[in-house]
């Protein structure tokens, strides 16, 4: 897209001095290089690469995000810690010398070996209530992954509408510059037969310029926006895409009270924060165990040069009530106790946030398609009637080629005003989608919903 352009640009530079300092003769001269700078634009940007479609771009998405693909793995590495609190931990095995005396080096001078064997027992339910906590680490681990996954969607969609807005806006401006080639045409035509001044002439160009320069700052958001998409794809930035598909500008809008209703049932932050909820009452349940003291056994085998060999056996286990220890255990629950009311605000917070983000997303759609449908049936047609007649008129000297660029203006802002509602309309949704937690399909709402124009 960028090479055509700035082809244009060129062409027009060299067109502009003529018309600048060329007097009435140059008007035989400069539209030839003028059509021939416009003739470019004509040729329409063949988008590289096979189309993509919203469906195809979002599966893509969610099967290859990197930050998908991480949270995956970590959830995959989270869900195999419970099982490391199924088991006990190694045992220890000891080898002893016992009375060797000081000025010997030889270890038969020695009156007892002794060989040990011991292993720790974590007192009954420990070993369960750790595992609890790893289990509700994993599901907290899964929980973000949804959570990540509705946020792709939701740049997935934002992105792909924004593109499809850059290369809208660009083919309108091309078709701007038809009908200013047109009317540079008729100004021309009238400046040949003297019944306009050449300043009327040198308005279509500078018109034209001006157009040009909004062309290259589509262009400049249509790269970008396909930089986005790309790098939400995991595809290289500069990867080409093809034609994209066109936004919905009519929706099946349930009630507010109804999508409400349905983002405290499906909202994945809302799960999240039940999650983190269960997964601190997990921890105070293990903070809890500590207080069950934990067992140790062991034995061994003591073997003695001068006399008969005999076996040991030890059993001990520890004192968690012990007074100089029993506040750390208890700093323990009562920091486990503060996690769960940390947790439920968090829930609390959480599901005012969700509340607000429906709302709001739900004004925008109302108000993104009644805009659409205002300026698709009022506005732009509107705005080319008034276009159609100024032009008629100007070709009869009853307005001035001031009016007419005006009148011009006028419509490109409402073809380009348009499409911009359209385009916030499907960003809209995919807030609103986002927000309520899953995707609004129409069939979901055949009953009940309001269909916004």
């Amino acid at each position: 897209m960028s090479r055509h352009i700035f082809a244009v640009l060129l062409a027009l530079a060299a067109a502009g001095p003529a018309w600048a300092d060329s007097g009435a003769t140059a008007g035989a001269a400069t539209p030839r290089q003028l059509q021939d700078g416009l003739h470019t634009f004509e040729q329409r940007h063949a988008h590289e690469g096979p189309p993509l479609t919203l469906d195809a771009a979002l599966d893509e998405a969610l099967a290859r995000n990197p930050t998908l693909v991480a949270l995956r793995r970590q959830f995959d590495a989270a869900r195999l810690r419970p099982a490391e609190e199924r088991f006990l931990m190694p045992p220890s095995l000891e080898a002893q010398i016992w009375q060797w005396p000081i000025g010997s080096v030889n270890p038969r001078d020695t009156s007892m070996y002794m060989l040990t064997f011991g292993q720790d027992l974590p007192g009954r339910g420990k070993r369960r209530a750790r595992a609890a906590v790893l289990d509700k680490e994993a599901d907290v681990a899964a929980g973000e992954i949804a959570i990540r996954a509705r946020a792709v969607v939701d740049e997935v969609k934002r992105a792909y509408a924004e593109l499809f807005l850059a290369r809208t806006h660009i083919d309108i401006h091309l078709a701007s510059v038809d009908l200013l080639r047109q009317l540079a045409d008729i100004s021309e035509a009238k400046y040949a037969t003297g019944r306009i001044s050449q300043q009327d002439v040198l308005k279509a160009v500078v018109e034209l310029s001006r157009v040009h320069e909004d062309l290259v700052m589509m262009d400049e958001r249509a790269r970008i926006a396909e930089a986005q998409l790309n790098t939400l794809l995991d595809r290289p930035p500069d990867a080409p895409i093809g034609p994209v598909g066109r936004p919905r500008e009519r929706v099946l809008l349930p009630a507010a009270v109804e999508l409400q209703r349905l983002a405290l049932e499906r909202q994945p932050e809302l799960r999240a924060a039940a999650l983190q909820r269960e997964r601190a009452q997990a921890g105070l349940a293990a903070a809890r165990a500590e207080y069950t003291p934990d067992f140790f056994v062991g034995g061994g085998y003591m073997l003695t040069p001068r006399g008969g060999d005999a076996w040991t056996a030890t059993v001990g286990m520890t004192w968690p009530g012990a007074p100089w220890s029993r506040g750390r255990l208890d700093a323990r629950v009562a920091a486990a106790r503060a996690e769960i009311d940390a947790a439920v605000a968090r829930a609390r917070a959480v599901e005012n946030a969700v509340r607000y983000a429906v709302q709001e997303a739900y004004v925008r759609v109302q108000s993104a398609a009644q805009r659409a449908d205002l300026l698709r049936t009022s506005i732009v047609p509107q705005s080319e009637q008034t276009f159609e007649v100024s032009r008629v008129a100007y070709q009869a000297d009853r307005v001035d080629f001031l009016a007419l660029i005006d009148n011009q203006r006028v419509l490109l802002d409402a073809q380009l005003a348009y499409y911009g509602a359209v385009s916030d309309l499907e960003e809209a949704i995919a807030d609103l989608e986002r927000a309520v937690g899953t995707d609004l399909a129409p069939a979901m709402f055949a009953a009940d919903g309001i269909e916004q124009p």
